[in-house]
């Protein structure tokens, strides 16, 4: 039986849900490096599967960022398999990007998508564009808007393949938007008190997610309505933000298999961040139904709003403020939850295998 062999940094829950849906059509083993991730809850994180063989790789002392050589023996020992690098680049993947390319060993390559509006470097730039030219004959990507940035850095078109990334199985997609009553009866639930409208937050609070903007523009909307951040615990500079209000509130960690019931619970969902690579939190926003806000610093804002939310100017409160208002108003929410559905058609982890299917078996049959 051909074999897909992934090597990866951790195994977060959708990463190893792609790789279980991979292993229906081909044995699939994954590689990984760390345990850990510094910006991300450790129960977050998996470590193993009933579907998938998962090995890790020899990091002593659990490093953040390690260089496991060990993932050469991996190369040669499946020479004849294919290997599928999730990023270009954790050093251990450029270390075996570099290798297969030594030996000529055509490869497979995953790209989320790219931090926008992080700080440039002439250096880092340089060699993310040897690295994606050189080393990446095959990639698979998350979005044209992705793609066309691969192209810039020299990738070449024809080689590269969208997904439409996604951490969300079509099982989760609602069929329709969730009546006021049933989200009442879900905040009862959920043992939440509000009943204005509620705009949700999800991340941990890390400066490049920006809560304090989405937590200055509630503040000063013209709309009754309540914030929820879900997803840690808000250290004193977040806590003197919402001093003088009660709009804002706090929700700690909470397993994956539960945030969908805080989506459904909400309104309106707003990705803030200063950089995200990707933002998976709003693929499972608009899989709820709900009208989605994002910063035109993430990925899957400019790629997943589309008549059902803004895109708003990264740091710009006045903007986002107006933006929360348009999104609260009734029919707006009505539309844009409507539309959030459509678009949450073409973005689940069954799709994306099955558009990577067919580049798969043209490997195989060593037509690529």
């Amino acid at each position: 039986m051909d074999k897909i062999i992934i090597i990866t940094t951790n195994i977060a829950p959708y990463r190893l849900r792609w790789c279980e849906e991979l292993s229906e059509h081909y044995e699939t083993v994954i590689y990984y490096t760390k345990d850990k991730e510094k910006d991300r809850d450790r129960r977050f994180l998996k470590h193993g599967s009933e579907k998938c063989r998962v090995v890790k790789l020899n990091n002593k002392n659990d490093r953040p960022e390690p260089l496991c050589f060990d993932v050469l023996k991996v190369i040669r020992r499946h020479r004849d398999d294919l290997i599928l690098f999730d990023g270009y680049g954790p050093v251990t993947n450029i270390l075996g990007l570099v290798y297969c390319k030594l030996i000529g060993k055509k490869v497979v390559v995953n790209v989320d998508g790219y931090a926008l509006g992080e700080k440039r470097s002439f250096l880092k730039d340089l060699l993310k564009n040897l690295i994606v030219s050189k080393l990446c004959p095959i990639i698979f990507c998350s979005s044209e808007v992705t793609k066309e940035h691969l192209v810039s850095c020299g990738a070449k078109r024809e080689n590269i393949y969208v997904h439409n990334f996604s951490s969300v199985d079509r099982a989760r997609i609602l069929e329709k938007p969730l009546s006021d009553q049933e989200k009442t009866e879900l905040r009862e639930k959920l043992k939440i008190e509000s009943r204005k409208p509620i705009v949700l937050g999800v991340g941990q609070f890390i400066p490049r997610k920006r809560f304090e903007d989405l937590i200055e523009a509630v503040k000063n909307c013209s709309t009754d309505c309540d914030l929820y951040i879900l997803g840690g615990r808000p250290d004193e500079k977040y806590l003197e933000l919402t001093k003088d209000t009660d709009r804002i509130h706090f929700i700690d960690f909470v397993p994956p298999e539960e945030v969908d019931d805080y989506y459904k619970a909400s309104d309106l969902f707003v990705l803030s961040s200063q950089t995200d690579v990707w933002g998976l939190v709003l693929n499972e926003a608009v899989a709820c139904g709900l009208p989605v806000i994002s910063s035109d610093h993430c990925i899957a804002g400019l790629s997943m709003v589309d008549g059902n939310g803004i895109v708003y100017e990264t740091g710009n409160i006045q903007e986002l403020t107006e933006a929360i208002d348009f999104c609260l108003r009734p029919d707006s929410r009505k539309k844009m939850s409507l539309r959030s559905l459509q678009i949450a058609g073409a973005y689940n982890i069954e799709s994306m295998v099955e558009r990577q299917l067919p580049v798969i078996q043209q490997y195989f049959k060593n037509k690529l």
